[in-house]
């Protein structure tokens, strides 16, 4: 067996305090990320942005300090840099002429959209590439985050000590979130670190909220981990005949036992990727791990490695055997129906490539999708699209042709370093790209079908690791370099300029990043505020309307370019005036004196559109204002752009189906009204309204309500209160029929039994009224309510020693209950109470 040394946590040390600090530094960013929820707030990503530029000043401060420093020279930096110029170009405001030439139809759309307003030809005199700068500014300082993390990557971390350093801990990381994901998995209570609630989180996919983004997010830290094992095997073998019984003898020596806890996180941590039920993380591993298995058998000198591969599989299938193979399978088996949820995501590719179509060379503007997409959505997703569940579509969206060639090229450069590390068999930290190549190609995989890579915690992975696969393929390179100095001379200007020059970016990024948190922090009082107003139908004290507009006023002043805080300001100052719920403005009643308020909100509102023409909230709004409340018939051309511009928020869609309505178009406004259902099914009341009083439509209303027993509750009284007394019978019925099917299951909810005993006991079907409410009681035993009414109807069926044994349990359960105490008293002085033949019953 040969002899080798166990792994040492502390081989190396760095060569002063400046790498310390970075190596510090990114290990600290490294743990942060993750364990935020991948970084998904403004504070999280401030913290990252303030960290990622202390890593690039401590970098500078070295390359300006030690004369001996050089700057790693990649290809790969030309696209980098070129991309970042190309965000830049977006943002810049340059005459209109020049982007009617290079992008005709967005100079084109923004005239169209903004053609009403007084100050149009001034404004657009010049104009930007982006049709949302705010966001576009947003997006730019990650990718400004993340270049300097890749530069800092490439020229700290080059030798082959710090690889594996960097590797192991990153590894270690992968570990303690795939240990949070298991320990919740099995321990948990559907809440991350088991007392933060996230809708639609089901505590499979450990601090992620998203468990695609916890696949990505695994599958790198398994790359990661792959390539330790690799370089460390490589090592313990190089230049040694391999055989089976010496890989078995190795690996269960005292000399391998440092590897085991790597590995067993590697099958623990696919494992979980499949426990997370994440459909394109399981498939983009298998194929990753398909493709590393053939290109490591395929070298003589690693075959050996296949055992490994075949051990973590092993681990990884026990884990899941162990804690979830039957909801792994049930998940795995809906590939088969993924035709429809293929066929939407397909449409959703589709007219993300017809939005392309418009702006083929440069884009609309990086992090506009969200403003952009829904004007030529056609899928069936009701929800509002903020990601294109297509990486490569997006970018091609947002950045162009341009964007989507840079990144291509980027790419291939990394490809190129990948394969020229496989050739490399001399230096054991190549070995190391096997891993890296691993969790790459994972994501490139997922990437087609999810949108991970938004996400900082996972982005800066990937980030890193084509910077190790550039470094570790140029170690002999290093080599020869490292036993000659090579100063650089000529340039002390140049140095001396980078450090300020990267100083006045970093604080441009993080005075950004400090306005987005504090005007988040600002915006969740005022949608704590909302919810709590909304619930009383917007009927709230001066001094809460006051609050919430305060807020929200804060919140626009930190980023007064942000349309979605503008918005609703602005909503809010109307709702301070109208305090009702009913969406539709032209029911409402406006106090003279408050006319110049509205007159300002409509103000406010025309001002707001130059910051993104495209938000179609802007203009459903406005025009309601003005068609309704100004009597400016204009207003109806802005409610229709509103929808063209906004097609999947519930209040446009409301708003359009109303307008059709006024203006005849009676069969358009009903597929308006049921998506404005679908997507907030508050508006359910008052589109039922709509139907059944003012078009006389009741069939449309029974439709609109499915199967939703409460829908069907209020519309069956809406009917009646209408004088359709034959179709709300007809909705009962439907009603009835629905729980008795629910009902006939072992586990029916007991809500749903004791609303069926209500139904039989209107229709003096006792027996079977009292079979419900006993079902329902044995579910909740300590509902009074329904044990008063299984009291009165046993009552009723002559069995009074069981009524007053119901009766008194519900003395038991609520002893003030003054119906209980009128039961039991009635029931004491009762004869049959006391019966013997009774009580023998």
């Amino acid at each position: 067996m040969p002899k080798v040394n166990r792994i040492n946590f502390t081989d190396y040390t760095p060569t002063n305090k400046l790498d310390i600090a970075i190596e510090c530094l990114l290990v600290s960013l490294l743990v942060f990320m993750p364990l935020v929820f991948g970084v998904v707030h403004a504070w999280s990503k401030e913290v990252v942005i303030i960290i990622s530029g202390a890593i690039v000043i401590c970098f500078l401060l070295k390359f300006l300090i030690f004369d001996n420093q050089r700057i790693i020279w990649t290809w790969a930096y030309v696209p980098l840099v070129l991309f970042l110029i190309l965000i830049i170009f977006q943002l810049i405001p340059i005459p209109a002429w020049i982007v009617g030439s290079i992008s005709p139809n967005t100079a084109e759309l923004k005239r169209e959209l903004l053609d009403d307003l007084k100050y149009t030809d001034a404004a657009l005199n010049t104009m930007t590439i982006s049709f949302y700068p705010h966001a576009t500014k947003h997006d730019l300082r990650l990718v400004l985050a993340l270049a300097g993390v890749f530069v800092v990557v490439l020229n700290v971390f080059h030798r082959p000590e710090q690889i594996k350093r960097l590797l192991r801990t990153i590894a270690l990381i992968g570990a303690l979130i795939a240990f949070i994901a298991l320990a919740q998995n099995l321990f948990g209570n559907n809440k991350i670190y088991w007392f933060i609630s996230k809708k639609y989180y089901k505590g499979y996919s450990g601090p992620f909220v998203n468990r695609s983004h916890y696949g990505q997010f695994i599958n790198l830290s398994i790359g990661a981990t792959l390539g330790f094992v690799m370089v460390k095997l490589h090592e313990v073998f190089h230049n040694k005949k391999v055989t089976l019984p010496t890989v078995f003898e190795y690996f269960c020596s005292n000399s391998a036992i440092w590897l085991w806890p790597f590995l067993a996180f590697v099958g623990a941590g696919t494992a979980t990727i499949f426990i997370s039920l994440t459909r394109g993380g399981m498939i983009s591993m298998l194929i990753a791990m398909g493709f590393t298995t053939l290109l490591i058998s395929s070298k003589r000198q690693l075959r050996s490695n296949g055992w490994t591969m075949v051990t973590i599989a092993l681990i990884a299938f026990t884990c899941i055997l162990y804690i979830g193979f039957d909801a792994v399978y049930n998940r795995l088996a809906t590939l088969r129906d993924l035709h429809d949820a293929g066929a939407v995501r397909l449409q959703m590719l589709k007219d993300t490539t017809t939005a392309w179509s418009k702006f083929p060379l440069l884009g609309t503007g990086l992090g506009t999708y969200s403003v952009v997409y829904p004007m030529f959505d056609h899928s069936t997703i009701t929800a509002l699209a903020t990601h294109a569940e297509n990486e490569y579509a997006q970018v091609s969206e947002e950045t162009g042709l341009i964007g989507l060639i840079l990144l291509i090229i980027f790419a291939a450069i990394i490809g190129f370093h990948f394969f020229r590390n496989i050739r490399r068999s001399g230096q054991p930290v190549c070995s190391a790209a096997y891993g890296l190549g691993f969790g790459l190609m994972a994501i490139l995989i997922h990437s087609f079908c999810d949108f991970g890579q938004h996400l900082p915690a996972n982005a800066y992975l990937s980030i890193m690791f084509c910077a190790l696969l550039i470094t570790s393929s140029r170690q002999e390179k290093t080599e020869k370099c490292n036993t000659k100095k090579i100063p650089i001379h000529g340039i002390k200007v140049i140095k001396t300029a980078l450090l300020p020059g990267a100083l006045c970016v970093w604080m441009w990024m993080i005075i950004g990043a400090n306005n987005s948190r504090l005007a988040e922090a600002e915006w969740n009082k005022v949608e704590s505020i909302a919810k709590n107003l909304a619930e009383e139908d917007w009927q709230g004290t001066n001094a809460v309307y006051s609050d919430l507009l305060s807020h929200a006023s804060a919140a626009s002043k930190y980023e007064p370019e942000n349309v979605r805080y503008i918005y609703w300001l602005n909503v809010y100052r109307w709702r301070s005036i109208n305090q009702t719920a009913n969406p539709n403005i032209a029911d409402a009643k406006i106090a003279k004196n408050s006319m110049p308020v509205v007159r300002d909100i409509v103000s406010q509102l025309n001002i707001a559109r130059m910051h993104c023409p495209t938000y179609g909230p802007f203009y459903s709004f406005v025009g309601q204002i003005e068609k309704f409340l100004l009597n400016d018939e204009a207003g109806a051309e802005k409610i229709e752009k509103g929808y063209l511009l906004a097609p999947c928020d519930p209040i446009v869609c409301f708003v359009a189906g109303y307008l059709d309505i006024l203006e005849g178009r009676y069969e358009q406004c009903f597929a308006k009204f049921e998506k404005a259902v679908q997507l907030d099914g508050g508006l359910f009341n008052d589109v039922v309204s709509i139907y059944v009083d003012y078009l006389s439509c009741p069939r449309k209303a029974i439709t609109l309500a499915g199967d939703d027993l409460g829908r069907l509750s209020h519309v069956a009284l809406v009917l009646t209160e209408g004088q359709y007394e034959d179709l709300a019978q007809q909705c009962r019925e439907k009603i009835k029929n629905l729980l008795e099917q629910m009902c006939s299951s072992p586990d029916a909810p007991a809500p749903a039994l004791a609303s069926l005993a209500n139904i039989y006991k209107e229709q003096h079907n006792n027996e079977a009224a009292i079979e419900c409410y006993r079902r329902a009681l044995i579910l909740d035993y300590g509902q009074v309510r329904w044990r008063i009414e299984l009291t009165k109807l046993l009552a009723e069926m002559k069995m009074m020693p069981e009524a007053m044994h119901e009766a008194r349990i519900c003395l038991r359960l609520l002893p003030d209950s003054r119906e209980a105490q009128m039961l039991v008293a009635d029931f004491s002085v009762n004869p049959a109470t006391w019966n013997k033949d009774s009580l023998q019953q």
